[in-house]
């Protein structure tokens, strides 16, 4: 029997954004997170609220296919038994 967890996407959304819309989308993305630890993405009446845990995995990806360029940033976390738990030695 396979127990791996069903994947539930919450947003799948491409959008066309200047190189300045698309800035302020980040600016505003850091700064819910400095100040709140979370953001909020809507859609229509459809909230769905980002809430990372205080260590992440993050990775960076800059590819060149042709003519198109791709940068992605992508964020992991685990929340419940598998959420990183503090270390330290005594």
């Amino acid at each position: 029997m396979n127990d791996k967890p069903v994947t539930n996407v919450l947003i799948d959304r491409e959008d066309r954004q200047s190189l300045l819309e698309f800035a302020t989308t980040l600016e505003t993305i850091a700064k819910k997170l400095k100040e709140e630890g979370s953001f909020t993405m809507t859609e229509g009446s459809k909230e769905t609220v980002i809430s990372p845990s205080e260590h992440l995995k993050v990775e960076y990806s800059y590819e060149i296919k042709g003519e198109k360029h791709s940068f992605e940033i992508e964020f992991d976390w685990y929340t419940g038994d598998k959420a990183q738990s503090e270390f330290s030695i005594k």
